[in-house]
């Protein structure tokens, strides 16, 4: 069994020097070392460093540069690939990898850690171990996240339906609770109640992201907000609250709509499914403003940015799985 493991720095790879954490990259050898140790040398890792930061640090050039290592090892004869990445910005890499690849590519697992590997607290390599599991079982194909919950099993989630975390918690959970497996007394089981529409569309493979993201306007309503009068981007995308509802009786929300209009740049809200809506969501026909398919907000920004820098047509690509995302 042959798998590259991909270090990007993060906690997972960071050492403490009293209350400050900062990326190690000797830690690489010791996430590998502190397994062997644990379950033996049971696989051949190939180890690859494309980057090596904080995620919170992460812009539009560092995904490109893991699409491309990760894009590339798939294509090698491994069996499947590992990334140690930082949990602030797991969810957008996550993201990032299922549309570069799709759901039928070569297992891609990314692993985390809530503490440093120094700390005997540490899940990373519970997380690492489970992906070394997954992939030597053969459990799936495609991008998937390993992530033990404090107090749990290591979970397996679909790396396009990822949450944000909890306020000043590292757990990870998917999107209606549609994790893909968990791992119980060793041994794999798939959730029964996991469902997906399989890819029908290209995946992206090599992707070209700016630094930053001026391709898509992120908005994300709270009680006082005003909306933007003016917006410079190829479409926005609004977070909605959680019964996929936003503030449309103000008339800030009324020039900026009319604005957008004029302006011919599509908008569209996440957050929203089922057959009854709000009064307050009436008007979205309209304005032209078109309710996204039940997915993660993450990932269908990271979609959308995708989109733009790669000649896509998002309006289009919306409706349309790619990489398990559409529930």
């Amino acid at each position: 069994m042959k798998i590259t493991v991909i270090f990007t720095g993060g906690t997972i790879s960071c050492s403490e020097n009293g209350n400050i954490l900062s990326p190690n990259k000797e830690n690489s050898a010791l996430l590998l070392s502190l397994y062997e140790s644990r379950y033996g040398k049971n696989a051949d890792f190939i180890c690859e460093t494309p980057y090596f930061s904080l995620s919170e640090n992460n812009t539009g050039e560092n995904l490109g540069v893991l699409a491309d290592c990760v894009c590339g090892a798939v294509n090698t004869d491994c069996d499947g690939v590992i990334v140690a990445h930082g949990t602030d910005t797991l969810q957008y890499s996550s993201a990032l990898l299922s549309y570069a690849l799709g759901a039928r590519s070569k297992p891609v697992v990314i692993v985390s850690a809530a503490d440093s590997l120094a700390d005997e607290n540490s899940n990373g390599v519970d997380n690492f171990a489970a992906a070394v599991d997954f992939i030597k079982g053969g459990f799936g194909k495609g991008v998937f996240v390993s992530y033990k919950n404090s107090g749990g099993e290591v979970y397996i989630h679909r790396g396009s339906r990822l949450l944000p975390h909890g306020e000043l918690s590292a757990d990870i959970f998917s999107i209606k609770n549609q994790y893909y497996g968990k791992f119980e007394n060793g041994r794999f089981i798939k959730n029964p109640d996991y469902r997906a529409k399989s890819d029908e569309t290209s995946p992206f493979g090599k992707v070209n992201l700016k630094k930053y993201c001026d391709s898509v306007a992120v908005i994300q309503p709270y009680v006082g907000f005003e909306y933007p009068e003016n917006v410079t981007a190829d479409c926005v995308l609004i977070k909605a609250y959680h019964s996929g509802t936003i503030c449309t009786d103000d008339p800030s929300f009324r020039r900026f709509a009319e604005n957008l209009n004029s302006g011919k740049i599509p908008c569209f809200v996440c957050g929203r499914e089922g057959e009854s809506i709000y009064e307050s969501s009436l008007i979205f026909e309209k304005y032209g403003i078109t309710p996204l398919p039940a997915a993660s907000f993450i990932s269908q920004y990271i979609k959308a940015w995708l989109c733009a820098e790669n000649g896509r047509d998002f309006s289009k690509m919306q409706r349309l799985s790619l990489g398990e995302d559409l529930l």
